[in-house]
């Protein structure tokens, strides 16, 4: 099913409903993932003790708006956030949004014990270390995890500019990867074994590895849904709106016996794209293993749109040996009002946004 189509199932699935719960509750935060290929936006309400997912929206980002995370066109992409806002009925004037991709660098230090004062002085120091030759207009911050920090650096400007344009505020702004592990992460308090969390988007893909809320890796890899769009384009001479379209309803990862017809065309199309993928994600277990941690890998989340191709967890799971899941950012909270069926298609998408709200809501 592709983003349109979502959306529409979603706008049609919140209709009547916009005087509902947490329309206009002070405890209500709203979280917004600027997707390449889609915008997501998700509201929770926290009382209780609890959170609730009130309303959720999808809509199509403007052909090349965002891009490796930031948003490139703020003119465009202003009217259709206003537009998802409203379609789902979401009145909040303040969000928590995110960068990601490419553009945020998240790293881990092991620093000395020292005083706050110092260590952000030798945070900031240590920043440029990390950073391409030749970039040098970024912000940092850094979390303390144990006593061990990491930072990120991003371009903020260009990212604020079309919530502005939407009426919008953000007070708060994270790194999608962190968003998506606060949806996803398990909540049985496990701090034997180690998590893998996978977001794969339209782009790139975050690959992260941590023990509880203790990061012990993070990755992004250029590679995501756009590349095994390019790869059905060019194997079966298709335009990419017909190739994408193609893969969201037909494409999936082999298993176990070869497909026939034009399944098996498809399936020999993006199974590079597929190999490429599982290449890196056994490059960075095994670097983990080697290196980083002594707990041993329980399991592999998956989030993001593509997590959504069919037998692909199962595919991953018998190629890595390692229990594959699709994330549900909607596990810890109740739904209210959101049909389960719909709620179940859309989980994997809506990880960072739901993650993004939760940590607004958190506040």
């Amino acid at each position: 099913m592709n983003a349109s189509s979502i959306g529409r199932r979603v706008r049609q699935a919140l209709r009547g409903r916009r005087a509902g719960i947490g329309t206009f509750s002070p405890r209500s935060s709203v979280g917004v993932d600027f997707g390449s290929h889609t915008l997501k936006a998700a509201e929770v309400v926290r009382s209780n003790g609890g959170f609730t997912v009130t309303r959720i929206g999808i809509i199509q980002t403007p052909r090349g708006a965002v891009s490796k995370g930031v948003a490139t066109n703020p003119e465009a992409l202003g009217p259709v956030i206003r537009t998802l806002l409203d379609d789902s009925g979401i009145r909040s004037k303040r969000v928590v949004t995110a960068l990601g991709g490419q553009s945020a660098i998240i790293r881990l230090l092991t620093m000395p014990e020292m005083p706050e004062g110092e260590l952000e002085r030798a945070i900031a120091f240590e920043v440029d270390r990390y950073l391409p030759a030749g970039v040098r207009d970024v912000k940092h911050n850094y979390r303390v995890l144990g006593r061990k920090p990491q930072d990120g650096g991003a371009p903020l400007d260009r990212h604020m500019a079309p919530l502005a344009a939407a009426g919008l505020t953000s007070a708060v702004m994270e790194v999608t990867p962190f968003s998506m592990v606060r949806a996803v992460a398990p909540r049985d308090g496990n701090g034997d074994t180690a998590t893998v969390y996978v977001d794969i988007g339209a782009e790139s893909s975050d690959i992260l590895i941590a023990v509880e809320e203790r990061l012990r890796l993070a990755r992004n890899i250029p590679i995501g849904g756009n590349a095994l769009t390019k790869a059905i384009a060019e194997a079966l001479g298709l335009d990419i709106d017909a190739a994408r379209a193609l893969k969201e309803q037909r494409a999936q990862a082999v298993v176990e016996r070869e497909p026939a017809g034009d399944l098996r065309q498809l399936h020999e199309a993006i199974l590079p794209v597929l190999s490429t993928i599982t290449t890196e994600l056994r490059r960075s277990l095994d670097f983990y293993q080697a290196r980083l941690g002594d707990e041993p890998i329980s399991k592999i989340v998956l989030t993001g749109g593509t997590a959504k191709l069919r037998h692909l967890a199962p595919f991953l799971s018998g190629e890595l040996g390692v229990p594959v899941e699709l994330g549900n950012p909607f596990g810890a909270c109740e739904t209210a009002g959101l049909a389960p069926e719909l709620v179940a298609d859309v989980a994997p998408m809506m990880a960072v946004a739901v993650g993004l709200a939760l940590r607004g809501a958190q506040d």
